[in-house]
């Protein structure tokens, strides 16, 4: 019981903060492939820039997802940005995880993302594809994603943007892990190059489970990312509270 009341505490301080203009991270996720039918998930998920010119800007996300097949897990993702002393509700997206299931025995899992977000604010919608990729043995989980989006509807542009997301975690047990994560921009379909010109964040995150609810699982993630590059921030303070719940494996 104590470890619920934990949780909620948690929930409620998130909620309050959540970032700043385009920096990668904030409350991105490092997605896997794997997608399992019946499993549900709800997931808030907050990164506060730390120092530089956005100091003190965030973003939060609020996710709820449902897996419907083997291969299909499709969700619905709100966010909110504070920048300049204000704060908004930016956005609201679909996303769809597909798991490439003939791939699940391979060294390397496949998976693919497709996101559709609204902007509740003025300016166009955007477009963002990803491909997943996991390997895991053991307690070692190594996942890497390669992001591309661009702006959709009235008013927007036909670049394209890339990026990465990509996480090592060790589970120590069943209920922690350690890991490091990194979150990055990579250029343009005009300016694709130099990895140093863009904005990077790395560092180290814990993993744990707070408490069982039910038939489900309730864990919090805690991080700290190191800005390099052409970051605005000197680093990023990351959150994530999970509640999984349905599956039966």
């Amino acid at each position: 019981m104590k470890r619920v009341l934990v949780a909620s505490s948690v929930v409620g301080w998130l909620l309050a903060p959540g970032v700043a203009s385009a920096e990668p991270g904030r409350a991105a996720e490092v997605y896997g492939p794997s997608v399992h039918a019946g499993e549900s998930e709800l997931e808030l998920r907050t990164g506060v820039l730390n120092g530089g010119d956005a100091d003190g800007e965030w973003q939060t996300k609020i996710e709820a997802s449902h897996a419907f097949t083997d291969f299909w897990r499709p969700g619905l993702v709100a966010e909110w940005e504070h920048e300049g002393g204000e704060t908004e509700f930016t956005a609201v997206a679909i996303e769809n995880v597909f798991d490439f299931t003939g791939t699940r025995d391979w060294p390397v899992h496949f998976g693919a993302y497709l996101e559709y977000e609204v902007n509740t604010q003025d300016g166009p919608d955007g477009l963002e594809l990803k491909l997943l990729m996991q390997r895991a043995r053991g307690p070692l989980d190594l996942t890497l994603n390669l992001i591309g989006e661009r702006e959709v509807g009235s008013g927007s542009s036909d670049t394209w943007e890339f990026g990465y997301a990509a996480e090592a975690a060790y589970a120590l047990n069943e209920d922690f892990a350690l890991g490091i994560q990194g979150f990055g921009d990579a250029g343009t379909d005009d300016d694709f190059g130099d990895l140093g010109d863009h904005a990077h964040y790395w560092g180290p995150f814990a993993q744990f489970e707070l408490a069982h609810i039910g038939a489900g699982e309730v864990e919090l993630q805690l991080g700290y990312l190191v800005g390099a590059g052409d970051s605005e921030a000197d680093g990023q303070f990351r959150f994530k509270l999970e509640y999984e719940f349905g599956d039966d494996d």
